[in-house]
Parts: structure tokens; sequence; C-alpha cells
């Protein structure tokens, strides 16, 4: 550890007139440390980027209201996760991540004067908690999590990460698997406190009144595929192709997880009927829609969910938005980045994983069996449920360290 404070010290003063240059304007001063301003006292939370904002957004928003009086800021390290994280309230303040370099987190230690530190999921930083440790603000982990890949490599530098990983006074994990890796890591105060990502909190929707307004009927049979990314516009124009003749009024809905790409999805179905959600009239056979924000209303309305990014190595999305409308739905088997909700749903038989080859008969085998549909709907709404005390779990244990 005291290697690793050197090194990073002398490289960054070394390449401080380069890096000052490369970090311009508000975003740079704050990977540096400097903010605009100084709290007394606060409570740090730290989240990585958008996925895990969103996670801990419904217990920062009950922290909020329970500690009204306390201050408050949130950091990230991503842009986007900064963008979302400034949107969840005005009492709280947000910025992105300083550097990982001593003189760099100590000048923000100083402008903050955390007295509590929140880490979201495994964001674990040398000089972040040394500090903390030396300052003697202790740190709490929420949704606390250990991949697969990550356990082994902290396991074996163990005796790097011990020193600083006292500075962590408790361990709240996402599984009951997350509590026995921490606990193999010799981490105190180690809790099963389930999943934030299951207390979602979604508008809730009439389906056929939602249909009517858009223009479907009621007998339509529609499939939505969400956040798509490149590779799977192309497998899903095959099944639609294969399923348009044994399945009556089907409709699909295609939402790309990235707005730029809506010319090259409009060049893969260029020989079918389609319109774009911003211009809405009476629907074709297929809506592409160009606008964001709309996912989890176009959810509500459909017959079967397929959760993109999960059919090509992109990791997947979050098939949980889908489960809290009761949707059917089908993940493919690239879901590595949301493989605790996949695990969950799968164990109470609340969603299918599909491959490629498999998808259009997988459809429709859903399509065929009305119950079928039912049950797997129900099951990972049921899902949520199960995991919904994680909020109250969560607070329980930060009450010991907030109140």
């Amino acid at each position: 550890m005291v290697i690793y404070r050197f090194v990073t010290a002398l490289l960054v003063r070394l390449s401080y007139p380069i890096i000052r240059l490369i970090f311009k304007g508000k975003h740079g001063k704050q990977r540096v440390g400097s903010l605009s301003f100084n709290f007394d006292k606060c409570i740090w939370i730290h989240a990585a980027s958008v996925g895990e904002v969103n996670a801990v957004k419904p217990l920062i928003n009950q922290i909020l209201q329970k500690y009204p009086l306390k201050n408050y800021i949130i950091t990230t390290m991503t842009t986007t996760g900064f963008k979302a994280a400034k949107s969840i309230s005005h009492k709280l303040a947000a910025s992105l991540f300083p550097l990982d370099v001593g003189f760099i987190q100590k000048r923000f230690f100083e402008s903050i004067n955390p007295e509590l530190i929140i880490l979201v999921e495994t964001e674990f930083w040398p000089n972040m908690l040394y500090m903390a440790r030396q300052k003697h603000v202790p740190v709490v982990i929420v949704n606390a999590r250990l991949s697969d890949n990550s356990f082994p490599k902290y396991r074996n530098l163990r005796f790097f990460w011990k020193p600083v990983w006292k500075a962590v006074v408790a361990v709240n994990a996402q599984s009951e698997k997350d509590k026995r890796r921490f606990l193999g890591l010799k981490f105190k105060n180690v809790v099963n406190t389930h999943n934030l990502k299951f207390c979602i909190a979604l508008p809730e929707f009439d389906k056929q009144t939602l249909r009517l307004e858009i223009g479907y009927s009621e007998d339509d049979f529609i499939i939505i595929w969400g956040s798509s990314r490149p590779g799977e516009e192309k497998l899903f124009k095959e099944v639609f192709k294969a399923l348009k003749a044994k399945i009556s009024k089907l409709k699909i809905i295609i939402v790309p997880r990235h707005l730029h790409r809506i010319p090259q999805v409009c060049n893969i179905f260029k020989d079918f009927d389609y319109h774009f959600y911003s211009n809405l009239g009476v629907p074709e056979e297929i809506l592409l829609v160009d606008e964001m924000g709309i996912l989890n209303m176009l959810y509500a309305l459909s017959d079967i969910a397929i959760v993109g990014g999960s059919f090509y190595d992109f990791g997947g999305h979050n098939p949980l938005e889908p489960a809290f409308y009761k949707i059917p739905t089908i993940i493919g088997k690239y879901h590595h980045s949301c493989s605790d909700s996949v695990d969950r749903l799968l164990e109470n038989k609340g969603i299918i994983v599909s491959e490629s080859k498999n998808l259009a008969n997988d459809i429709m085998n859903l399509y065929e069996k009305k119950e079928l549909r039912s049950e797997l709907g129900v099951n990972a709404k049921n899902t949520l449920k199960l995991n919904s005390d994680s909020l109250k779990l969560n607070l329980n244990i930060l009450d010991k360290f907030l109140g």
C-alpha cells in the first residue's frame, strides 16, 4: 500500500500540468479534488455509474427524508452517472469522483469533511479508503457484491487490501453468496440485505387504455425488444419473418439502446412497414422508438418482452422493468452485467434465458401457452416482492451511523 500511494502520487505530480490541461472546466476540477463548495460535515455516497445510481436511488431518497438536516454529496465515475445522480434531489450535491491519488483525495476530504461514506456495490479505491481510515471515517458498503471474476482477484491480493479494508465497518450484501465471499475476505458485520435493485417503483399503467392511446388494438400481439444493441435488430428481423405467418396480428416494437443507431435500424427493416414513435399514427407492423425515457411504458403494453444487449456479448440490460409489469420476459445468455437479477428471477421461474437459434421457438412457445405467459409474469413480479425488504434492511443498518 505504501508503494502504491508513493507511485500514484509521484506519477500524478510529474504529469500534473498535463492533467490540468486534460481536465478542464468544472468537471475537470472535480477530478482533481477541487470543489466550488465546502461542508462542515457531510454524508458521502459513491456509485460508479448509472446502474448503481439507479439501484441506490430509493435508499438515498429515504435517507434524505429521514435525516433532512445533514449535508450529502454523491460521486460517480461517469458523466452519465453524474447526470443521473444530479436528478435525484436538489438536497444532494453531485461531483465526479476525484482521482485516487493521495494528495487529491486529501484535498477532496478536506472540502467535504465526510462523517460517513456509503459505497455502492464494490467501489474499492485504495487512497480513498486509506484516507477514510486515517480520518476515522466509517465506511458502509450497500448492495455489496463480488462477482465470480473479482472475488478470486481480491482474495489473491488480500495482503494489499487488508490495511484499508479496516475502514469498512459494515457490509450490506446483495445475496447469501456475496455474504459468504465478503466473510471469506475477513470483512466484519456482513449481512445479507438482498438486492436494492429489486426495490423499484415505476409508474402504473392500464394496459388496454395505453394500447388504445398509442393506436394498438386489444387483440394485437405485441413483442418488444428493449435496449437493442448491434446485431440484435438483424436477429429480430429474422425472428419476425419466421413468426409473421404463425402469429395473428403480430406487432413488434424496437427500442435501440442508443438513438444514434436509428438510421442503421431503419436500413435493416427497409423492406418492412415501419413508423417512428415521434411521428405516431396508426401503428404499422413495426414501431421504431426514436425517443428516450418511454421504455417502461412500452414494456407495460406488451405481451412479451425481450431484454437486449444479451444475445451478443454486451452484458445485458435490466430485466426487472418488464418484471414490474408482469410481462413474460426473455433474455439472452450474455447477461453478466445483470446476472444477479437474472439468477433471482430464474430461481422463481420468472424469466426465460434463450439463445439466438432458439429465440423464435421460445417466443412461439409463450404465444401458444397463455397460462405460461401469465405464470412467468406473476413469478417475476413476486420475485420483486420477495426482495422488497432490502430498503428497510439497509436503512436499519445505516441508522446506526446516521442517527
